[in-house]
């Protein structure tokens, strides 16, 4: 519905809009790290200049360089997507260069290979320190769980792919299994490069090479974090311009971040100074508003508050996508199971077969599916008695486990509405689609794994997501609330000026009603169009593919 819909937007912001402003500011705590370098008393070197050192660190949580490149990045995206897509494959590339000699090296290093230095593989031992635990473990995995975020923001820019229904499920499951590894691999490096108390916080490998006496593979990572930590940066406020469109395009946000902008630049090819008119457009005014956040937030908002904050909101996001899913792939058992409609009985007992079959629905069994699972983290992270904190959590494990069973066992699988369109192939007889695998057991796992290490968390961010997602739903209900494509009636939802508008350029205008029954037919399950068979039926159904491409056409040209 529109409330789920408005809190999942939430929770996509914090991921991006607000996950990127704290990067920002990590970026700037390591920039004003690295220009302090050498110039501190301890180390015998010159002090840094008042002024100087003044801009670099005001005083009262205040980070002027976190803005900085937050506004960079920014102006890079206004220029448009070409240009910041150079940017992004070039850093890329020296980023994971850059990340690859760090594991090597500190691999290298804590080897006999190395002698005389601190790096040791002994410093795993013990692998788990005592004092941290499991708990430990968990708590540190849900705070920074964030870190492992952005392979949900090639979903965001599939807008933005030549062939989306091919390349955006392969980059998504290779960014899993590549980050994952990378992710793994460095921590196992730098955790055996130093005792893992001695690790800092701000610039964790480099502090880490000089430590061990390598000075120059210590200055070449510092300026290289420097270099490609602003990446991550322009991928959120990137991928929260695309939120914000599609959001406009639901009237869930005003049309103004929807609305495209063409201009005239200087191409490199043809006469010097020659112009050409951008034929794309670029979200200029959404840009201007998501950029002003992200510099606002960087700047003034400690990251302390919002770490947190963050990992909780992209938990239960994640726990929302595991849900479509299985909202997608299967019926409502009161549509399926327990008899048919004339089995009902509004007077039958609560406990008879006829109430279960009217009260039984797939969104109480996906209620059951969060539940549980949330009542067991919080049974592991806040009971103290051992025997009864472990009985009771394995207890709400069982139940997670039943409701996939039973949804697997009484809930009936539907195949996947067609939402690509013929341009993209699905409509190829024989055409393989990607479709999630173990289902609904691995979405169930998910959700389960989501919702626990959401309560690892602690009191303190789950009450800080309950306020915001308030707040925000408190604010879309009192200001936007039935300005929805799903609420608005239907002579708005076909105004052709509101299309314009919101979507197409100028001199474009129209598309077929929202309400079009051969529209919404053709996009139905099943590999063959739907009609009456016959040469009439065929020709229909060429023209409904004609008319659907040439949206999808628009759509792609003007996103």
């Amino acid at each position: 519905g529109e409330v789920s819909a408005v809190g999942g937007s939430l929770c996509q912001t914090l991921e991006y809009a607000v996950a990127g402003s704290a990067v920002a500011r990590s970026w700037g705590d390591k920039f004003v790290d690295w220009v302090r370098e050498g110039h501190s008393e301890n180390d015998g070197g010159n002090s840094l200049p008042k002024g100087l050192e003044k801009f670099l660190d005001p005083g009262y949580s205040i980070n002027p360089m976190a803005a900085i490149i937050a506004g960079g990045c920014t102006l890079i995206l206004m220029w448009g997507v070409q240009e910041s897509k150079v940017a992004t494959n070039i850093i890329s590339t020296t980023k994971v260069l850059l990340v690859v000699f760090m594991i090597v090296a500190g691999f290298v290093m804590s080897s006999d290979l190395v002698p005389h230095t601190k790096a040791s593989f002994s410093n795993w031992n013990p692998f788990i320190p005592p004092e941290l635990g499991t708990e430990g473990i968990l708590n540190g995995a849900s705070i920074l769980f964030f870190a492992y975020l952005g392979f949900d923001c090639i979903c965001n820019l599939s807008g933005e792919a030549k062939n989306p229904v091919r390349d955006v499920p392969r980059a998504v499951v290779l960014t899993l299994t590549i980050d994952g590894l990378i992710y793994m691999l460095a921590a196992l490096a730098l955790t055996a490069m130093l005792p893992y108390e001695e690790i800092s916080t701000v610039s964790g490998f480099p502090r880490a090479f000089g430590a061990n006496g390598w000075i120059w593979a210590e200055k070449l990572t510092a300026i290289g974090e420097i270099v490609v930590l602003p990446l991550v940066v322009l991928t959120s406020i990137q991928s929260q311009t695309r939120l914000f469109f599609a959001m406009s395009k639901d009237r869930i946000v005003p049309a103004m971040f929807g609305r495209l902008s063409f201009s005239k630049r200087s191409t490199p090819s043809g006469c010097c100074g020659k112009e050409k008119e951008d034929e794309i457009g670029n979200l200029r005014a959404n840009v201007q508003f998501t950029g002003a956040l992200t510099i606002l937030l960087s700047a003034f908002v400690p990251f302390t508050y919002l770490d947190d904050l963050i990992s909780a909101g992209a938990l239960l996001l994640f726990s929302l996508t595991q849900c479509c899913l299985l909202t997608i792939r299967y019926k409502c058992p009161s549509e399926t199971f327990l008899g048919s409609v004339r089995d009902i009985d509004e007077n039958a007992s609560i406990f008879s077969v006829a109430t279960v079959r009217r009260e039984l629905s797939l969104g109480r069994i996906l209620t059951l599916l969060n539940v549980f699972p949330f009542a067991s983290g919080l049974c592991f992270t806040f009971i103290p008695v051992d025997a009864v904190r472990y009985s009771l959590t394995a207890l709400f494990a069982l139940l997670t486990l039943c409701v996939a069973i039973y949804i697997a066992a009484y809930c009936s699988e539907v195949s996947a509405t067609r939402f690509a369109l013929e341009r993209d192939g699905y409509g190829t007889p024989g055409r393989r689609r990607f479709r999630t695998p173990l289902v609904p057991f691995l979405p169930a796992l998910g959700v389960y794994m989501n919702w626990f290490m959401l309560t690892s968390i602690g009191l303190k961010g789950m009450v800080m997501l309950a306020g915001y997602l308030f707040v925000g739903v408190f604010a879309y209900g009192a200001f936007c609330t039935g300005k929805s494509i799903v609420n608005a009636p239907q002579e708005a939802q076909e105004d052709l000026d509101y299309k314009s508008r919101n979507i197409l350029p100028p001199g474009r205008s129209g598309s077929p009603p929202t309400g079009n029954p051969d529209l919404q037919q053709a996009l139905l399950e099943g590999e063959d169009w739907e009609g009456d068979k016959g040469e009439d039926s065929n020709e229909r159904g060429r023209d409904l593919k004609k008319d659907i491409s040439e949206i999808e056409t628009v759509k792609h040209t003007f996103v």
